[in-house]
C-alpha cells in the first residue's frame, strides 16, 4: 500500500511540488494580509512569492505538457492527410524546444553567471536573486523532457481511430 502511494507520488512529482507550493503561497500570502490588517508589515513575503511563481510557472508549464494540457489548434491539422499531420507535429515539436532551448542558454550564458558574478541580492530578504533564474535550466530541463514524451504520445496517437 505505501510503495503505490509513493510510485504515485512519483509519476504526479510536478503536480505534488505544485500543490505544496501553492499551499504554502496561499498561507503566506494570507498570513501577510492578516498582518497588514492588524498593523505589521511582512513586505518580504512578496519575494518569497515572487520567487515561488516563477519556479511553480516552470513546473506548471512541465506538468501541462505531461498532461496533454496545453492549448492545441488542431482543427485544420486533423483536417489534413497523416503524411503532413506528422510533419506539423515535427514543425511544432521543433519550435517549442527551439525556443525553450534558446531562452535556457541565455539564461544559462548570461544571466545566470552575472548574477552570480555581481552577487546579485533580493532586497528584503537579501536572498540572491539567482534563486529565481535557476528555475529556468532546471525545470526547463523537466519541461523539456514532457514536451518530447507528449510529442511521442502525438505521433503515435496520429492515424489512429478513435471510437
Amino acid at each position: 500500500m505505501m510503495g503505490e502511494k509513493l510510485r504515485w507520488v512519483g509519476r504526479n512529482a510536478e503536480e505534488v511540488i505544485c500543490a505544496a507550493m501553492m499551499t504554502f503561497m496561499t498561507v503566506l500570502g494570507f498570513a501577510n494580509v492578516v498582518a497588514r490588517y492588524l498593523g505589521y508589515s511582512m513586505a518580504y513575503t512578496e519575494e518569497l512569492l515572487v520567487m515561488l511563481l516563477v519556479w511553480l510557472t516552470m513546473l506548471g508549464t512541465a506538468a501541462g505538457f505531461k498532461r496533454n494540457a496545453h492549448l492545441g489548434m488542431t482543427f485544420f491539422r486533423e483536417r489534413l492527410p497523416i503524411g503532413s499531420q506528422k510533419a506539423l507535429e515535427i514543425l511544432s515539436t521543433v519550435l517549442t524546444l527551439g525556443s525553450l532551448l534558446v531562452v535556457m542558454a541565455v539564461c544559462v550564458i548570461y544571466q545566470i553567471p552575472d548574477e552570480i558574478l555581481l552577487n546579485s541580492r533580493t532586497l528584503s530578504l537579501d536572498l540572491p536573486t539567482v534563486y529565481y533564474s535557476l528555475a529556468i535550466p532546471v525545470c526547463g530541463l523537466l519541461v523539456v523532457i514532457r514536451v518530447l514524451q507528449a510529442s511521442w504520445r502525438d505521433w503515435q496517437s496520429l492515424g489512429r481511430v478513435e471510437k
